[in-house]
């Protein structure tokens, strides 16, 4: 299926978050930025990034990524807390990295953060930072990092 025979309009958070992904996959500028939303007050951090502001800045970073091809990325163990307006997933982003002839699993955390407009599901944010492994560590564990 074409991305012009897909729907604009993302029935739920999940649905947009899928489309984000499948559009990192498929190296699909315009399907990526169709799910944001176009506002100057969007955000987008990539790993060891700047903060973006703005539909311009994060359209222009994703273009640049995108430039290079697919990404390689599967979230896994999401979390969310979803309200009627604003959803907020925690993912862990398992990206396949080549380097050469050698690749290998970086695990990145992420945080995608969609709020429901009158066109549907849009993401507002996305940040994400490079993670030891995947690690997850509850509230019940010590944790010697402060913020």
């Amino acid at each position: 299926m074409s991305r012009l025979t897909k729907p604009l309009l993302f029935a739920s958070p999940e649905e947009c978050e899928r489309a984000f992904y499948e559009a990192l996959e498929n190296a699909d500028i315009d399907a990526v930025v169709d799910l944001w939303l176009e506002d100057d007050d969007v955000v987008c951090v990539h790993p060891n990034g700047p903060r973006l502001l703005g539909y311009a800045a994060v359209r222009a970073s994703w273009s640049a990524i995108l430039a290079g091809g697919p990404l390689n990325v599967r979230g896994t163990s999401r979390k969310s807390l979803d309200t009627p307006t604003v959803a907020v997933h925690n993912v862990i982003e398992e990206v396949l990295v080549r380097e050469g002839s050698a690749q290998q699993v970086v695990s990145v955390l992420a945080t995608n953060v969609y709020v429901k407009t009158s066109a549907g599901w849009k993401m507002v944010l996305h940040h994400a930072s490079q993670s030891k492994g995947g690690e997850v560590v509850s509230a019940a564990e010590p944790n010697a990092i402060l913020h």
